[in-house]
Formats: structure tokens, sequence, C-alpha cells
């Protein structure tokens, strides 16, 4: 067991933290409670402060570079908690999982390439096809049953002319654990039309008890299928804000020249702090993300009872601590057309004193969604679902 309090609020007003004091930037306003950007509210696991502290008290901050013991820890956290075997000499380090995104289709596609992503989905997957001066081609998911699955018959559709698809496993904000059916049938039709897929498994961890999740790479056994996998230790160990990330490259050709562009781009191979705490969390955090998700999961039933009666529909998430919310039943717009109009997110900023994720961020399908994010003390969770049932006229 670790020492971790997941009641201690480790987040708050001055410390520095985005969550915070962005408040007014981001809503209008500083008074809402804040549960919108994906990081925790709590302290990082003990081992992984206790190692920052350690290479603290030496006092040298110089640059640094990943050793062989960071390369074997990432693969041996791959083996054990999702049994994937990987060379250490296929993982190339990266300063974050949007770079390696970047960096991936810089050097795998062409210019003006068609790129396809499946929204809703992180928001970023959109403005990084674009900064690269590539063309974002869309294929939406299709919600059924309360859980969001993919459109196989437009996947094959936009896959004849495109070049590259970002895949979100688990996916944000939608919650699911894609299953190796799924993933399967997506690398078939990839692989028929030489499509690369580059998939983001940041929160590979981040799965409810009793769900695994499923690497790509398990399904990307197809003859011809080019792929990569990019994730991080941020989400997991809540250490987003000092870096570091990894990229699993199994053909050694892709691998080389994924490694030329990131090389070009002179982000060097990660801080001090980042690789001595990826180091810490691959080698001791096995038992923290389940211990966390136990957590996790007694806020998500929390949110879903206390919106049971609302006129608000939880999509029950399989994976990541983000919990995507059906407010279309509210008859709220997403933006304020008129004078007399109320905005969703106005709603939930003016008069629920909630700081969300408007869903509309993460592609037209999230029209009519929120997100509300998990990784926070209890209390905290109890006291947002008292302010938004005040608001809905509930208490």
């Amino acid at each position: 067991m670790t020492a971790t309090d997941f009641h201690r609020l480790a987040q708050y007003p001055g410390s520095g933290c985005e969550k915070y004091d962005r408040r007014a930037e981001i809503f209008g306003r500083e008074d809402v409670l804040p549960l919108w950007v994906a990081d925790m509210d709590f302290p990082a696991p003990d081992f992984i402060t206790e190692a920052l502290r350690e290479r603290l008290a030496d006092g040298a901050f110089g640059y640094a570079k990943p050793g062989a013991g960071h390369f074997r820890a990432i693969a041996d956290w791959l083996c054990d908690q999702h049994g994937w075997h990987v060379c250490p000499d296929q993982i190339v380090p990266v300063p974050g999982v949007v770079p390696a995104m970047a960096m991936a289709i810089r050097a795998f596609t062409s210019a003006n390439a068609r790129v396809i992503i499946q929204p809703p989905v992180y928001f970023p997957f959109f403005q990084v096809v674009r900064d690269q001066g590539r063309v974002l081609r869309e294929n939406p998911l299709v919600e059924r049953d309360g859980r969001y699955e993919m459109d196989f018959v437009g996947l094959e559709a936009l896959a004849q002319d495109a070049e590259m698809l970002l895949l979100c496993n688990p996916h944000n904000p939608g919650g699911r654990a894609w299953s190796i059916e799924e993933l399967e049938q997506l690398a078939l039709v990839c692989a028929r039309h030489e499509v690369i897929v580059v998939s983001d498994e940041i929160h590979m961890d981040l799965t409810y008890p009793g769900v695994a999740h499923t690497p790509f790479a398990h399904a990307a056994a197809h003859g011809g299928l080019r792929w990569m996998t990019v994730s991080a230790p941020g989400k997991t160990f809540n250490t987003a804000g000092i870096g570091g990330g990894f990229a699993v490259v199994v053909d050694p050709e892709d691998r080389a020249r994924f490694d030329r562009e990131r090389r070009g781009m002179h982000l060097g191979e990660g801080s001090v702090f980042g690789l001595v705490a990826m180091k810490a969390a691959y080698t001791q955090g096995a038992e923290w993300p389940g211990e966390l998700m136990a957590h996790i999961a007694i806020n998500r039933d929390r949110v879903i009872s206390a919106v049971a009666d609302l006129p608000i529909e939880p999509m029950t998430p399989e994976a990541t601590y983000l919990l995507w919310l059906d407010c279309r039943a509210m008859g709220l717009s997403d933006a304020e057309a008129d004078p007399g109009d109320v905005a969703l997110q106005r709603f939930f900023i003016d008069e629920a004193g909630l700081g969300l994720s408007q869903g509309i961020i993460f592609g037209e399908p999230g029209r009519g969604f929120m997100r509300i994010n998990l990784a926070t003390p209890t209390k905290l969770i109890d006291q947002a679902m008292q302010q938004l049932r005040r608001a809905l006229g509930r208490d």
C-alpha cells in the first residue's frame, strides 16, 4: 500500500497549478469549483516524492539522459501490467504524448496528408494535425446504448485516401476501454489501406475494477500495418507538470525515422525530475493504479447517483478518471446565440458554480455534453453535486 491520502487537497489557489490559478481566465470568475483539466487534486504517490526529494538533495540539475534502467523499467511495466512484451531498444524517449504525435505526423506523413481522428476526442488531436499542415478527417464515434462504438463503415471510406489515424485508447472523454475485437477491426481496415496508426495510451493504467486495458499492439499483428504507441506516466501518477513520456516503435526503420524527427526538434531526452519520477513510477508503482481507481470508482458512483433524477445522463466509464455527462435534455445551447440564450457552460459556471470542460471542444459530437474530472477528494465531488442539484432546483 502507498501512503497517499486521497482525501487531501494538494492543489489549491496560489499554488501555481493550472486547474485553480487559471479559473478567471477560463471561466470568467475565480469562485467556481474547478473540475476540468485532467490532472489530480491529491498528491502524487509517496515513492515518487521520495525519489524526487533524494535527487533534489544532490543539488546538481544538469542535462539529463535516460539510462538503460529507464527503458527496462518501462518494458517491465508494460509486461507486468498489460501483458505487452516490448524490448527496451524499441522505446524512444519523448517530452510528452502530444509532442510525440506531432513528431509522428511529421515523420510518417506527407505534406497535406489526410489524418483521421474519431471525435469526440481529446481536443489537442484536432490542433496537432492542423499545426503540422495536414488535413483533418473526422470519423465520429457512434453513440449506442450509452457508450461509444467505432464507425467502421465510415472509417473504411476515409481510410482510402488517408495516411494516418490517431487513436485514443482508452478513450477520452467517453471512457471506453476498447476491446480486442474493436482494435483488431480497426487494424484490419488501416492495414488494408496502408494507414499508419498512432495509439495514444496515456490512460492505459486507469481502468476501473474488473476492466482491463488492451494495448493496440495486441491487435496490430496484421501484415503490412505500420503503427506506434505513445504514452507517459503523467496521468497515472500525477506527474504531468514535470513531463516525460515514451514511444514504442517496433519496426526498426520506422523507429530510426521517428528518432531522427525527434532529434531534429532539439528537445532533449527529458528533464532530470521527469526521468526520476518515471523510473520511480514504473519500478515501485505496481499497487498504485488499483488504489487510485478504487477511489475514483467511489467518486464515479457518487456522481451517477446524484444525477439519477436530473436531465443529465452520465456515460459510465470503463477507464480514465473523467466522466462524460450528456446534458442535452437540459435544452441549453453550447454558445450564446442571442442575449436571451443561456449557454450550457454558463449555466454550470453561473448557476452551479462549477468549472467543467465544455463538450463541444472535443468535436461536434460533444455538443450538449460536459466533462467532469473525478480525481479529487470525495468531499469535493459531493459539494459539486450539491451545487448542481441546487442549481436545477433539486436540493
